[in-house]
């Protein structure tokens, strides 16, 4: 599987925009979510993707501050009230997580994941074992990750080996009892 492939299936994961309205105080731009009840700060987000929904649809752009936003088409002025939506990023730890598992590995545990009614960007806390074992030859640990989409919690315990032979155990359970497993080893 390319990079490309992996990149799109996070794309298309539930939760993974903060989606909300404009809202411009002291000249402040801020994005407002009343269903999630976040506030996001734009001029925290420089040059970063952004889109705007309007009449035809989700325009893309890059947010440029002072209340613009950069379209293939031009510039376009945001006003109070405006609907946008930015793209959410995962925890570095799960991130740096999911890179490393193998394409197969990766794609069953995005649909584990999915199958319980979860998504990545659900991740509240997460801890990446193997992000301290960086100057090992052979790295064995356990990392730990929490997810929460409102209804329960789901708890991912990642146990890894990596070394002359690398496998990855990732063992899922919900506050409701149920369970997921997914296992690869790979050489």
């Amino acid at each position: 599987m390319f990079p490309l492939k992996r990149t799109d299936l996070l794309l298309n994961q539930k939760r993974s925009y903060l989606t909300g309205l404009i809202e411009v105080a002291n000249d402040q731009y801020v994005i407002y979510d009343d269903m999630n009840d976040e506030l996001l700060l734009l001029d925290e987000i420089n040059n970063s993707h952004i889109e705007i929904l309007q009449s035809t649809g989700w325009k893309t752009g890059v947010w440029i501050g002072l209340g613009k936003i950069k379209t293939n088409t031009g510039t376009y002025s945001v006003n109070d009230g405006d609907t946008v939506r930015v793209r959410k990023k995962l925890p570095v730890a799960l991130d740096e997580m999911l890179k490393e598992l193998q394409d197969e590995t990766f794609v069953r545990l995005i649909k584990q994941i999915n199958s319980l009614g979860f998504s990545p960007y659900d991740c509240i806390y997460s801890y990446n074992q193997l992000l301290f074992l960086e100057n090992r030859v052979h790295k064995k640990g356990v990392s730990f990750y929490q997810l929460d989409n409102e209804e329960c919690i789901l708890g991912i315990q990642h146990h890894f080996e990596r070394g002359v032979h690398s496998s990855d155990r990732l063992e899922m359970t919900t506050s409701l009892g149920e369970r997921r497993l997914v296992c690869s080893k790979f050489y």
